[in-house]
């Protein structure tokens, strides 16, 4: 879901996805909420979440920022 949220024209499966893990991440709401709000299954969110998060890591690897959790 992460990978097609990313493409130009993500389906609305994928955007509900999105936007029912950025309410969780940023501390909006409960994960089944969320889940209840958008109509979406809990594991396809907790995916986008790891998914995103492994995105931003290797960026952040790449890039040379020093500002991640792990370094």
């Amino acid at each position: 879901m992460f990978a097609e949220s990313l493409q130009g024209n993500p389906s609305p499966e994928s955007m509900a996805t999105a936007k029912a893990a950025v309410d969780v991440t940023e501390g909006k709401v409960p994960l089944k909420t969320a889940c209840s709000m958008y109509n979406v299954r809990e594991q396809a969110v907790i995916q986008y979440i790891i998914d995103k998060t492994e995105y931003e890591t290797t960026l952040d690897i790449i890039n040379g920022n020093k500002d991640t959790d792990s370094v």
